[in-house]
Order: C-alpha cells, then sequence, then structure tokens
C-alpha cells in the first residue's frame, strides 16, 4: 500500500506540477512560414523535498529515484505505443524531446519540453496545452523509473498544466495571437473539488512565477494588455505573472498581439 500511494504521489506531483513548481519558461519562436519552436522550462527543485516527507530516503532509493539524471528522452519513442493519444496528438508530439536534469542530493529537478512545429496550427494546438497534458509525462518517467509493475499505480485526476492553458481559447493566424477566456471551461475547472487546495496556496501568498516569451518575425503593435511588454526591436513580447492569479481573475491574462 505504501509503494501504491508513494507512485501516486510521485505521479501527481510530477503531472500537476503545482505543489512545487515555483519557476515556469514558455518560450516560443514564429519564423516567417509559420514554423517555430515550442519551448517549456520547468525548475521543480521544491518537488524533491515533498518526495522526500512523503516516501523517506529508503523508499526512495528503492524507486531508484536517488540516481543522479541528465538525459534527453524523444518523444518518439513513447507517442509510438501510447494507446491514449489520438493520431493528431501523436503527430503533434512525435518530434519533440524531453531533457531532465535530477540530483536529489543537489535538490536539482528541473525538465524542458521542446516541440518543433511546422504551421500557425500546430503552435494553436500547442499553446492551448496538447503538450502539457500529465499522462504524457508520466508515461515518459515511467520509462526512466519503471520497473515492470507500474500499472499499479493510479492514474492522476489532478489538474495539470493543460487544464489551466485549456481555460482560454487560443487562435493564431499569422499577425495575430489571441487568448480569450472560456468561461464554461474555466468555471468547470473551479468547479473541481481539488481546486480547493489551490486556492489556498494563492491565498496564503505562495507564487508560481510563470513567464511566457514570444521571438515574432515581424515588429509587434503595442498591446492593450500592460502585462506584455515589448523588446527594444518590438520582435519579442513577454508576459511575467504569479500563475495561481489564473484562479481568481484569468480575464487579467488574456492578450492579443498583433504583428
Amino acid at each position: 500500500m505504501k509503494n501504491k500511494f508513494f507512485k501516486y504521489v510521485l505521479t501527481v506531483a510530477i503531472c500537476v506540477f503545482f505543489v512545487s513548481c515555483y519557476e515556469v519558461n514558455e518560450e516560443i519562436e514564429i519564423k516567417a512560414d509559420g514554423s517555430g519552436t515550442y519551448v517549456t522550462k520547468m525548475d521543480m527543485g521544491q518537488l524533491i523535498d515533498l518526495m522526500q516527507t512523503f516516501a523517506g530516503d529508503e523508499e526512495i532509493k528503492k524507486e531508484g529515484l536517488d540516481r543522479v539524471v541528465d538525459t534527453t528522452i524523444f518523444w518518439k519513442s513513447l507517442v509510438d505505443t501510447a494507446k491514449s493519444i489520438s493520431p493528431e496528438q501523436k503527430e503533434l508530439l512525435k518530434d519533440g524531446k524531453m531533457n531532465l536534469q535530477m540530483n536529489l542530493k543537489e535538490k536539482l529537478f528541473k525538465m524542458d519540453l521542446n516541440f518543433p512545429y511546422k504551421n500557425l496550427n500546430s503552435l494553436q494546438q500547442l499553446m492551448s496545452g496538447k503538450a502539457t497534458g500529465g499522462q504524457g509525462l508520466a508515461n515518459a518517467f515511467k520509462s526512466m523509473f519503471g520497473k515492470g509493475d507500474d500499472s499499479t499505480a493510479p492514474t492522476p485526476n489532478g489538474p495539470d498544466m493543460s487544464d489551466f492553458a485549456a481555460i482560454f481559447d487560443v487562435t493564431v493566424k499569422n499577425g495575430s495571437i489571441t487568448k480569450k477566456v472560456n468561461e464554461e471551461k474555466y468555471k468547470a475547472l473551479m468547479n473541481r473539488p481539488e481546486m480547493g487546495q489551490l486556492k489556498q496556496m494563492n491565498t496564503s501568498g505562495m507564487e508560481i512565477l510563470y513567464t511566457t516569451s514570444i521571438k515574432l518575425p515581424r515588429p509587434a503593435k503595442k498591446p492593450e494588455n500592460p502585462l506584455l511588454t515589448l523588446s527594444e526591436d518590438k520582435k519579442t513580447v513577454t508576459m511575467k505573472y504569479n500563475l495561481l492569479e489564473l484562479l481568481d481573475n484569468p480575464s487579467k491574462f488574456a492578450y492579443t498581439i498583433n504583428y
């Protein structure tokens, strides 16, 4: 029972991020032909304390999590055999890769997700959360630390990054990017019982620092949202905020970028 509970805690923590992930950097590059890269960089060093609290050093060592990891996982090896991913999502993710660094002694836990895309429609899907759902990351960690009995681990039902991305309707066209709050999805997310803990985190003053940086092929016009800043050449748009504030006022982070 303890082993199953540990696996549940580990999977939820990895896939949900929010308990201990204090810094997320979303980096988007759009080239003139509509192709580009979508990168998410996460620093989850605080997750190590959570794992040690719930499991203890003996259980962590038993699961093989005490070893130093510095590796790259290519998503094609995961999506080819995944049964819970649609053909469209497989096509979207197949060229992606995940760089993982993990060292418990040094409190190091970093994860970089890198997805090249061929057109603006693919970028629209990526910005809508298609690459940050928990199941794909769970499969990646099973491939890293699985011992053949991972089917006993419960599938996490908590909110992950894709759930937060999904409360926005994203439209990406040649010359514009728009994120608009979908009130129905937002209300559905907030009505989920597990959101109570995240609300408490927000009211307690905890922050999850989230930075979005979009490199454009042409200069952008001055955005209306004051949270968006332009680089000197006006080709890079940046937004920095506390992700937990989405719980109270998601419209604050909606925007339209014209370039």
